[in-house]
């Protein structure tokens, strides 16, 4: 063990490090495609970092006139779950040379950790795989979200009870990530597999690293617990082992839809545009969203004095929402959740006690999806500075958004109209509006 490294990793180190045999057991059953070949982590001569302004090189080995000789054994994976050591570190290829494949995984980076934007970027991966980790769970599977990095870069493994096609498991990675741009990344994640095409010839394809220390930062996996209630839901050193060591190994994914057998043609990355975002499927309804904050709209708001101490209602509140209901589903987002369960049951029962609509309390990090946003910063509602005045013009805002949603694919002309309707004048308005009447 590095005595260099943190005295906290040490402590998380000898758990995985005691449980290294076990995690052995269960990487050579679900997660070796291949025992030929592996990825491996070298460290870099100083002029090497210079000018590779890396500090590591990845490589596959052994090398080819080895191959055949030299093999994945349980003692590499062993030594790779127990040492914290870098050049101990390995990584397993995505599919077998029978073009098959035990598990999927999808990688969410996050390399430059130092850049101004790195805490929003983590964010948003962070939501992003929420997201799929659910959505793979509704298609009957187990998956493991995994903090790869400590700083944002994620990923996310799916286990298949036996090797599947690896033209099916890349599909069904693609089916998960298709959202992407909607989900606000700047890129769309790596799957592995990485291509549908079969592994022929010299070619091995890519490899991923296993679960552990991180191969240039301090850190070693922790895994997505999804209770987003505890002030940490990530799992970390034994309780980590034991969710991966138990996951369960879903289905085979079936072929993807209208396969031909030839590889799908290469599309041009397009960038995310608001008509993409309106075609989003929806899982349970068609009716837009709207996302409503708490404090200064619906719960009077003088400054922070506590996660369960909110304000009276604001007058007009219990309507606004009643009425927005009518026609959107409704999701409560509030800042003070964060991980705190008594504060989440404070906000339910709140709401509850003054007969407020809304479908769902947002408990995730951020804001969700949503189609409309209502606070200081998207739809303005300001009702304590404005009066309840505040409430009609943020409902009349909201609702031709949601009819915007919903009416502009079936009719060009009015999603041109919709477009810029809110920056006519009254008077422009209702020209328009008689001229649509006959009058």
């Amino acid at each position: 063990m590095d005595p260099n490294l943190p005295a906290n990793l040490q402590v998380i180190g000898r758990e995985w490090e005691a449980r290294r045999r076990e995690l052995a057991d269960w990487a050579m059953e679900r997660l070796v495609n291949r025992l030929d070949v592996w990825g491996q982590y070298t460290t870099l001569s100083a002029r090497e970092k210079l000018t590779s302004k890396r500090s590591y090189k990845a490589l596959t080995l052994p090398q080819k006139k080895m191959r055949g000789s030299d093999m994945v054994t349980l003692e590499k994976l062993s030594r790779h779950f127990g040492s914290l050591r870098r050049n101990h570190l390995i990584g397993l290829h995505a599919a077998s040379t029978d073009n098959t494949s035990k598990w999927l995984a999808i990688d969410i980076d996050l390399h430059e950790i130092d850049a101004v934007d790195a805490e929003d970027n983590a964010r948003r991966n962070l939501i992003a795989a929420t997201s799929w980790w659910e959505a793979l769970q509704q298609r009957g599977y187990d998956p493991l979200l995994l903090d790869s990095n400590g700083a944002g870069g994620l990923h996310l493994l799916v286990l298949f009870a036996e090797p599947a096609p690896s033209a099916n498991v890349h599909a069904l990675g693609q089916q998960i990530i298709a959202d992407w741009q909607s989900q606000n990344l700047d890129e769309a994640p790596e799957t592995f597999p990485k291509s549908p095409r079969p592994v022929e010839g010299d070619k091995l394809g890519a490899w991923l690293r296993l679960p552990g220390l991180h191969h240039t930062q301090d850190h070693i996996t922790r895994v997505w617990s999804g209770d987003v209630w505890l002030d940490d839901p990530w799992q970390e050193g034994d309780a980590a082992i034991d969710t991966m060591l138990n996951t369960i190994p879903g289905p085979v994914p079936p072929p993807p839809p209208e396969d031909d057998g030839s590889p799908p043609p290469k599309k041009k990355r397009k960038p995310a545009t608001r008509r993409s975002k309106s075609t989003r499927r929806r899982p349970e309804t068609d009716k837009a969203t709207i996302c409503i904050d708490l404090d200064g709209v619906l719960a009077q708001y003088s400054g922070w004095a506590g996660g369960e101490v909110i304000g009276d209602p604001v007058d007009g509140a219990v309507e606004f929402t009643r009425r927005i209901a009518e026609f959107a589903r409704i999701i409560i987002h509030t800042s003070r959740l964060r991980g705190d369960a008594p504060v989440e049951l404070r906000v339910r029962e709140w709401l509850d006690q003054h007969g407020f609509a809304y479908d769902s309390l947002h408990t995730g990090v951020g804001k969700p999806p949503a189609d409309a946003y209502v606070d200081d910063r998207a739809v303005n509602c300001q009702p304590q500075e404005q009066g309840i005045v505040a409430f009609a013009n943020a409902e009349s805002k909201a609702r031709q958004l949601a009819d915007k949603k919903q009416r502009a694919g079936a009719d060009p002309q009015f999603a041109e109209l919709a477009e810029h309707w809110l920056t006519l004048t009254p008077d422009e308005r209702e020209a328009l509006l008689k001229q649509a009447r006959g009058e």
